[in-house]
């Protein structure tokens, strides 16, 4: 009878392997550690724990900090396992789960977990999925966040120089439904987006242009036509260096500005060290409600 039992336990796991050893499984991760202050007179804080009702992050005062003191933290440190899997129909199947920790001890919290299926007619996917409306953004969202992943359902394809998105999100995600096309030609790009997020009208639109290691681009945001941003943003990179400057104003409340206008600019430059490893520095200016500068070097290993 135990030998019956261990044969069939033996049986079992090889059924329950069989996928997963078919299976391509990608492990990857990302180790970034900021030092970084401000001149803000915010007492400063830290990533503490990830609210279950919200989705969002609490933070929590550094025990002894004071508004512009130096700290250490993480840079979104994650671990990230990807499958993918060639089904007898041609098409691929494929699965992601990344976790992301913090430097102040706090527990990882699961981010970009999706499942989905592509092939020639595109990519379906369910879970944490690409939002269209972000197509006509350029600067991402330095000062106005209009887009963001939701869990939901989406595809995106590719037909010649475009790619079309649509992403849906029910009421008890974002309530979100969006679409966006871009096109890409010659160096030039054109990106549109348009949602309809929790009974609100977004819209983006941008255009970029690279050349020689460059490249530059501008871009307009709108929320319902009670707030807008405008953003440009140049590029360039040769060699080991790279270097980046991003310009956002915004106009009205998109931003929880109580309704004040406000601008940013941001200054990057990175070297890279080889081996998969790079140093870089930061610099945020913001000049509305709050006027505050920020500054970081960032050391970040990738494996």
């Amino acid at each position: 009878m135990k030998m019956t039992k261990t044969a069939a336990a033996l049986a079992l796991a090889g059924i329950a392997a069989a996928p997963i050893a078919q299976a391509e499984v990608t492990l990857t991760g990302y180790v970034g550690v900021i030092l970084g202050g401000s001149d803000a007179d915010d007492i400063a804080t830290v990533p503490a724990v990830l609210d279950p009702a919200t989705a969002e992050v609490i933070t929590e005062a550094i025990p002894g900090s004071s508004p512009g003191d130096l700290q250490f933290s993480s840079d979104d440190s994650t671990l990230n396992i990807a499958a993918e899997h060639e089904m007898n129909n041609g098409l691929t199947a494929y699965g992601n789960y990344r976790t992301d920790f913090g430097l102040t001890g706090s527990a990882g919290a699961g981010d970009n977990i999706y499942v989905g299926v592509k092939g020639d007619f595109g990519d379906l996917r369910m879970g944490e999925v690409p939002d269209a409306l972000e197509y006509g953004q350029v600067a991402n969202d330095i000062l106005t966040d209009i887009g963001g992943e939701n869990a939901g359902l989406s595809y995106t394809g590719s037909f010649g120089s475009a790619t079309v998105g649509l992403n849906w999100s029910p009421a008890n995600n974002s309530d979100k439904i969006a679409a966006g096309v871009k096109f890409n030609a010659g160096g030039f790009g054109i990106g549109l987006g348009f949602a309809d997020a929790d009974d609100t009208t977004r819209f983006s639109a941008g255009a970029t242009f690279s050349f020689a290691g460059a490249s530059v681009g501008v871009a307009m945001k709108d929320f319902d036509n009670d707030a807008s941003a405008i953003s440009a943003q140049a590029s360039w990179s040769a060699g080991d260096v790279s270097l980046g400057l991003t310009y956002e104003v915004e106009d009205g409340d998109a931003n929880g500005s109580n309704g004040a206008d406000e601008s940013k600019i941001r200054f990057d430059a990175g070297y890279d060290l080889g081996g998969d490893m790079n140093i870089s520095t930061r610099v945020n200016v913001l000049d509305g409600d709050a006027d505050v500068t920020d500054y970081r070097v960032l050391l970040s290993k990738s494996f």
